[in-house]
């Protein structure tokens, strides 16, 4: 039998080279078969052979990003990938690589690209199909760059995380066993192709499985359960706030069959949405827990604890309570423990629950707790959409602040929450701060954005 890294890129290969007229990708203007993605790495191809070194890639269609990433292995490129909408993520590339060129698959809106991109949209519309696969055509060894991706900066800066091919074989066919998905499985994701989670369940994930995706983002709940309904998904991947729009919609949608798996990552799921999601949908959603930096560590079907994927081992920092893990794919070398910034407590034998960030974890009036514990008793209140609780230094103690934004047509006070969160909390876990926001800032990724609400916290 072939090691699993290999069996996974012998998967992808297969897939991209089994059937010219064969479907990998669609979105709902317009699908991208085999020969129409070779032949746009064609055009691509000769382009980047213009270069050398690292590029930026700034593609938002998932047909088109998977074309780049053939043609920058076939160049023997290392490919980086973008959010096309933030200028942040381009201006932190411009900083660590200079002179890198960023590509883009479609023209600004008002005209030509002022900020140094190179649209490729022209390339990309007069290209043809091929015809046969091209004898170019590679796909990153164990060893070899694969991807490399922007961090959500949800607590900092951006940071570029480097992705190598044995790190996505061997989690690609980790998933495989754990989630035990059809062949030629159809998958469905809400997060577009150039963030993690999109790149690697919803776009790489489908390639292994030799099935097909579908990208559909920026929806409204109504629209992705229609979604559901029209293309009835082997595999559903979304974020918990796609979770909670579908919670929404579904007494108004018919509901997907129960043999649908849904995924949820990015941040950890609601449980009052995981529970509303399950009565409703009859199945509950697969909540996994990772990071761009370690990949996928752990995962659960609510409200199960989280338990560690295939090959994955954790441990507990006996002074921090913090997670440490060692997986087969989390870039640290062999054999060694890496350090992750949540904190948790064992469940069972073999499990654990997230109590939160270990920045999040706060001591006050000689007690120790995580603001996950507020956040989760805010959602309960109701009209309130978000909540997001943090600690914060007030007058040089430690304190918590809270932050809350009501759903459309409803309004709360400050007062109102407090006395709320006062019969459910003990009185040193009540948050000294409360703010009201219309609407959370966001960093990439659908993340709330901490750094911007602490910011705003600070000088009260």
């Amino acid at each position: 039998m072939a090691p699993l890294a290999d069996t996974a890129r012998a998967r992808i290969l297969a897939s991209l080279t089994s059937g010219m007229d064969r479907t990998l990708a669609r979105v709902q203007s317009r699908a991208w078969t085999a020969g129409e993605v070779l032949g746009l790495a064609e055009s691509l191809r000769s382009r980047f052979l213009q270069g050398e070194g690292p590029l930026a890639i700034a593609f938002s269609q998932p047909g088109f990003v998977l074309a780049a990433l053939l043609a920058a292995w076939g160049t023997r490129r290392r490919p980086l990938l973008i959010d096309p909408g933030l200028k942040r993520e381009a201006e932190v590339l411009r900083r660590l690589y200079p002179g890198i060129v960023i590509y883009a698959d479609r023209d600004p809106a008002g005209g030509p690209a002022t900020d140094g991109r190179i649209s490729l949209a022209e390339v990309l519309a007069t290209s043809t199909p091929a015809l046969a696969v091209p004898d170019w055509l590679t796909l990153p060894t164990n060893d070899e760059p694969f991807a490399a991706l922007l961090t959500s900066a949800s607590t900092g800066e951006n940071k570029v995380i480097e992705k190598r091919g044995f790190q996505i074989y061997r989690q690609a066919e980790a998933l495989v066993s754990a989630l035990n998905l059809p062949a030629s499985s159809r998958v469905l994701s809400f997060v577009p192709p150039y963030h993690l989670l999109g790149f690697f369940y919803g776009l790489i994930l489908p390639l292994v499985l030799g099935g097909e995706t579908v990208v559909a983002t920026e929806l409204a709940g109504a629209a992705m359960a229609e979604l559901l309904a029209k293309y009835h998904p082997d595999l559903v991947v979304g974020t918990a706030t796609h979770y909670r729009f579908l919670v929404r919609a579904a007494a108004r949608e018919s509901i997907a069959p129960a043999a649908t798996l849904y995924l949820s990552s990015g941040a950890p799921l609601d449980p009052a949405v995981a529970e509303t999601f399950a009565t409703t949908y009859g199945t509950s959603v697969r909540d996994f827990y990772g990071s761009t930096e370690l990949g996928g560590v752990a995962y659960r079907a609510w409200p199960e604890p989280y338990r560690a994927m295939p090959g994955v081992r954790w441990r507990l920092d006996a002074e921090t309570a913090g997670l440490e893990i060692m997986s087969p794919w989390g870039g640290g070398a062999k054999g060694t423990w890496l350090a992750t910034d949540d904190a948790v407590e064992p469940v069972g034998d073999d499990g654990f629950r997230l109590l939160g960030r270990l920045d999040h974890v706060v001591k006050v009036g000689g007690k120790r707790f995580s603001t996950v514990e507020v956040e989760q008793a805010l959602r309960t209140m109701p009209f309130v959409a978000e909540a997001a609780v943090f600690p914060y230094q007030r007058f040089g103690e430690p304190a918590v602040a809270a932050v809350i934004s009501p759903e459309l047509g409803h309004t709360l006070d400050e007062a109102a929450v407090r006395a709320f969160l006062s019969e459910r909390l003990a009185t040193y876990k009540l948050p000294r701060s409360i703010l009201v926001l219309a609407q959370m800032p966001r960093g990439s990724h659908d993340k709330i954005d901490y750094q911007a609400l602490r910011a705003l916290v600070a000088p009260q």
